[in-house]
């Protein structure tokens, strides 16, 4: 049977939306079958492309690629199955090779090779934003072996001069390498992500010795790694963390240095607004929609340790920050354990100069919910007297419990007049005592609150 040059413009009404193809086809397909034996038939089927162009819409984007060559082949005779293909990309690199299968019916086993040529990852940048960009190339030379239930693979695959430019990446890539190494069922993975301050040096294995008990894991280890999250965050981490995968579970362990931070929070991003536990997703018929969990569970245990050189500007404070967390993630949910130091910082909200004697932000639970120990000082310069008038909040971040102190020791009133006017209440003012301590109260009402606010927003 011959296939003479089928369109396939033809199949656009089987296609989706978001798929065009073009070109055509010529084959053909010589088949028998002996009715009077048992076994699968005998036969060979082949296909050519000429001109053939199949586009994809991603991301709202259309994806071109091209063929200069799409050449199928699919033979089966003495008891022996095979798959070829020949695909040469116009403008970029060539996919061949041939998958056997020997005995089909009944040890299934494995044969052939797998080559991909010279390919170019620029061939996905019309998805990309004006501006980002991909490159770097793909060559992989793999053999197959092994049988259906436990497939071998052997050979190399190399990704070399790998940048990608894009407003999703946290760091500036500059070209970087990867590589496998594939020995039957077990294989290693080596290479370096170059960044433009820093570096991050990959290395992996994986094991699928038991198809259905497979196991990959991957480390990164880098140096003072530039990380821009615009337009918040600014850091250098150092990571040493492993990525552990198994059909049954995902976990990611290890330690993150920060020694040096730049975050200026002016407004609460909508990602940091959550979601109430009483929410219920409903579809076009007003029905609940049920949440579906993930497949494979995620446990985390990290520890960040938050260097000398880590400073916050949040909602009138300035604050530099030190300390250690531990981060932890099950089934559970996301924790946070450990403390956070303010060493030094001021604070300027509604007319106030306090200056933070002492911080501390205690973790032990939901990251938001922090417990309270800052004492803060109104600035000498600008309190009258010698006073020294301040504000010491405690308590968790839902529930803090601000207390006034003064040194000399006065009355709450008069503190509070220190603290937040810089002078002491007038006995010659018009204002009633009464009036003039519940404005205060006010006052300090809205800093701790902003307090609150910049200690929720930093975990």
């Amino acid at each position: 049977m011959n296939l003479n040059r089928f369109d396939l413009a033809m199949l656009k009404p089987f296609m989706p939306e978001a798929t065009q193809a073009s070109g055509v086809f010529t084959g053909n397909a010589d088949v028998s079958w002996d009715t009077t034996k048992e076994g699968l038939p005998q036969g060979k089927v082949t296909l050519s492309g000429r001109n053939v162009k199949v586009t994809q819409v991603v991301n709202d984007a259309p994806l071109p690629v091209a063929f200069d060559t799409l050449n199928l082949s699919a033979d089966l005779h003495n008891n022996r199955a095979e798959l070829g293909w020949l695909i040469r990309l116009t403008n970029n690199g060539q996919l061949d090779g041939q998958v056997q299968v020997t005995d089909p019916q009944g040890r299934r086993n494995l044969g052939g090779n797998v080559n991909i040529s010279n390919f170019s990852l620029a061939m996905i940048n019309p998805i990309f934003a004006r501006g980002e960009k991909a490159e770097g190339r793909l060559n992989a030379r793999l053999r197959l072996g092994g049988n259906v239930k436990s497939p071998q693979l052997f050979g190399q695959m190399q990704l070399s001069g790998v940048d990608i430019d894009g407003n999703f990446m946290p760091f500036d890539m500059q070209p970087s390498q990867l590589a496998m190494n594939f020995n039957g069922t077990r294989s290693t993975l080596q290479g370096t992500v170059n960044t433009r301050q820093g570096q991050i040096a990959l290395s992996g294995n994986a094991d699928w010795t038991q198809i259905d008990n497979w196991r990959a894991q991957i480390a990164a280890k880098g140096s003072r790694v530039r990380i821009t999250v615009p337009p918040m965050v600014r850091l250098d981490v150092s990571p040493d963390v492993v990525f552990t995968a198994t059909p049954s579970l995902f976990s990611l362990d290890g330690k993150v240095d920060v020694p040096w931070a730049r975050i200026v929070v002016n407004e609460v991003p909508e990602s940091a607004v959550g979601v109430s536990s009483d929410e219920v997703m409903l579809d076009k018929n007003l029905k609940p929609i049920n949440q579906q969990s993930a497949g494979i569970p995620i446990n985390s245990n990290l520890t960040i340790h938050v260097g000398n050189n880590v400073r916050l500007e949040a909602f009138g404070l300035k604050a530099r920050l030190t300390g250690d967390l531990k981060v932890a993630q099950d089934k559970q949910g996301l924790g946070l354990n450990g403390q956070i130091n303010i060493p030094d910082g001021r604070f300027h909200a509604y007319g106030q100069d306090l200056i933070v004697r002492k911080g501390e932000l205690l973790f032990s639970g939901p990251p938001d919910q922090p417990l309270l120990n800052i004492e803060a000082i109104r600035n000498p310069d600008a309190t009258e007297d010698d006073v020294i008038a301040g504000v010491r909040v405690t308590g968790s971040a839902d529930q803090p419990k601000a207390e006034i102190f003064s040194d000399p020791v006065m009355s709450q009133q008069e503190a509070l007049s220190y603290l937040l006017r810089g002078q002491g209440l007038s006995s010659g003012q018009s204002d009633s005592a009464a009036m003039t301590s519940m404005l205060i109260g006010m006052g300090l009402h809205k800093v701790v609150r902003l307090w609150v606010k910049s200690a929720r927003r930093l975990a």
